[in-house]
């Protein structure tokens, strides 16, 4: 995969149905779409095989030939720029159009993501090299965290949880967490200030309704004043 479609297709997932609806023909091993672009000066092959692993082509109309120069840094002008714009627009279309984020490994982890991007317009930020599973949701005008989703191993929460685990933790009232610490799928605040936060497995156990209302209150938390 060349360097725009690594960056523009990274968290991103296909959905067979946007596909189709895009354009795209099914394939044995996947999607298959041939699309004119740059006033129809270029053909874009573009080809998903085995879920995820996407190439493309661009082919020069005229002559039928491979064009890669807009895959190269180095290369300059008005015309190769031009083509690089058009290539990498159809790319974003394509991103926008047939794909769903997908940051995390859990299912529910994703889906309260998506149902935060929509609440606050807020996405994850992954601000360590070393925990690239672990993501944080702030407030843009306080600059506080509000949630943090957390790959961890099961049993530094549950000896009974053997595999590894997504989280989520929140703010709450001092009094709430103590009460939500009795139920199933609440556990201390991993590697947080356990009084004022709280863990929570996504793994379903707690509804994405459940879990959004409690994500509301802990936002209430990172509002100036």
């Amino acid at each position: 995969m060349d360097g725009f479609v690594k960056r523009i297709f990274r968290n991103k997932k296909f959905d067979a149905k946007k596909l189709t609806d895009f354009g795209f023909k099914p394939e044995q091993s996947g999607f298959s779409l041939t699309k004119n672009i740059k006033d129809n000066q270029f053909e874009l092959f573009f080809l998903i095989k085995d879920g995820n692993n996407i190439e493309t082509r661009l082919v020069d109309r005229m002559t039928g030939e491979l064009y890669t120069l807009h895959l190269v840094e180095a290369a300059e002008g008005a015309f190769v720029g031009d083509v690089r714009e058009a290539y990498e627009n159809t790319l974003n279309e394509i991103a926008e159009k047939c794909c769903f984020d997908t940051y995390f490994s859990s299912v529910q982890a994703n889906r309260v993501c998506d149902l935060i991007k929509n609440k606050y317009g807020d996405a994850p930020e992954f601000l360590w090299d070393k925990f690239p599973g672990h993501g944080v949701f702030r407030n843009p005008l306080s600059k506080k965290w509000y949630a943090v989703i957390l790959r961890v191993s099961g049993e530094k929460l549950d000896k009974n949880l053997k595999d590894e685990i997504e989280v989520l933790n929140i703010k709450l009232n001092c009094d709430e967490v103590q009460i939500l610490l009795k139920k199933r799928g609440f556990y201390p605040a991993y590697h947080m200030n356990k009084k004022s936060w709280i863990s929570i497995l996504l793994s379903d156990i707690i509804s994405d309704e459940g879990i959004m209302a409690l994500i509301e209150k802990s936002h209430k938390f990172s509002i100036k004043g």
